[in-house]
């Protein structure tokens, strides 16, 4: 068993642009013909939380007489989460909830015509790009790729006498898969 001592130097040696913070991020989405109403332009001001994606390989459990032998299956899709804050105009979740009725109507139960193929110009889908921003605002040093996003929830925002906070609502997304440069993941 190795040994080891405590040495600040050591660790603050490897930490020399003082680590990744949460808070320097920008998601941006391109999805500016999908909403009929509102609009989507100050989405990358208006979110205030996201979050990188988890990679996920499935196990998929073999038997080979009578003992269990886990082994690589599919990769798993999870969903994405932004939270967005919700100005006076409600131009965002205006335009999320146009979105979604195109795609699935509410009161006819049918997706709009211009949504009928998968991608391409005429897709229900959209890409969404999250950042990580440097500290010294050279950039950037990651960015994710979500492909083929859509809004599966726009949930409800509770109203209350008792706040004086500014609105905000998470949304989740689904996707097809996500990319990386940096790791090459996804490429």
């Amino acid at each position: 068993m190795a040994t080891s001592s405590f040495n600040i130097n050591d660790f603050t040696s490897r930490m020399l642009t003082g680590g990744a913070l949460s808070s320097l991020f920008q998601c941006t989405l391109s999805a500016s013909g999908k909403g009929g109403k509102g609009k989507i332009t100050d989405f990358q001001f208006m979110c205030k939380g996201a979050e990188f994606p988890a990679s996920v390989i499935d196990v998929t459990p073999v038997t080979y007489m009578g003992r269990a032998v886990n082994v690589p299956g599919n990769r798993a899709v999870a969903q994405l989460t932004t939270s967005i804050y919700n100005d006076e105009s409600m131009d965002i979740r205006n335009f999320i909830e146009s979105w979604m009725e195109k795609i699935n109507s509410h009161q006819t139960n049918k997706r709009d015509n211009s949504f009928l193929k998968m991608m391409g110009t005429s897709s229900y889908t959209a890409e969404m790009e999250l950042q990580q921003l440097k500290k010294d605002g050279s950039g950037s040093s990651k960015i994710y790729n979500f492909h083929n996003v859509w809004p599966s929830t726009c949930p409800p925002i509770p109203m209350s006498w008792e706040t004086n906070e500014i609105q905000a609502f998470d949304v989740i997304w689904e996707y097809n898969y996500w990319s990386s440069p940096e790791s090459g993941a996804g490429l």
